[in-house]
């Protein structure tokens, strides 16, 4: 069976600042501290020794429950470029997956619609991101777990850099992920 080439694309950490978001309405100044998470603890998924709350704690806050958190998510200033570019290669959709609450949902699909208008579809929610792997399938995903199952289930991977993994060292996210798909 033979495939169009798609390109799933991850929303939280790729496409939009989530963490920013999560820690400032959350009462931390996201600016300073993801300077510190950056220059004392790249690579780490939390940075615990920074944080005064657990990682259970902070993803699971009442404030980042409600679809209007979800929704006035900030695109990174790279997103359009990002998508722009990736278009050219292919298929595009928005692959993300939705924490248990009903707001996550409703709050990425408004923001989807508010950015690309009300008759889009190209996108997907689901925590299951490896079930759509297939030989044509690239997933960009700034969490390596997503990225190896994906692989593991015959789809192609690209880490997309972020300080919370081990591509936190690369300044130009875009050119490094391009680069990347037109060398597969």
């Amino acid at each position: 069976m033979n495939f169009p080439t798609e390109i799933y694309l991850d929303m939280d950490g790729v496409c939009v600042d989530f963490i920013g978001a999560a820690m400032t309405c959350q009462g931390y100044d996201s600016a300073q501290l993801l300077e510190k998470w950056r220059t004392m603890h790249p690579g780490s998924l939390y940075p615990d020794p920074i944080m005064d709350k657990s990682a259970m704690e902070f993803f699971t806050n009442e404030n980042i429950q409600n679809a209007q958190f979800w929704s006035s998510l900030v695109a990174y200033s790279w997103f359009e470029q990002l998508y722009e570019e990736l278009e050219l290669l292919g298929n595009v959709v928005f692959l993300t997956a939705p924490t248990a609450s009903p707001g996550c949902v409703s709050g990425k699909l408004t923001w989807l619609i508010n950015r690309f208008g009300s008759d889009f579809s190209n996108f997907i929610f689901t925590r299951h991101k490896d079930r759509l792997a297939h030989p044509n399938a690239y997933l960009i995903d700034d969490m390596p777990f997503n990225i190896s199952s994906f692989i593991s289930r015959g789809g192609n991977g690209v880490l997309f850099p972020q300080i919370w993994n081990e591509l936190s060292h690369i300044e130009d996210p875009v050119s490094h992920i391009i680069n990347k798909l037109k060398i597969s």
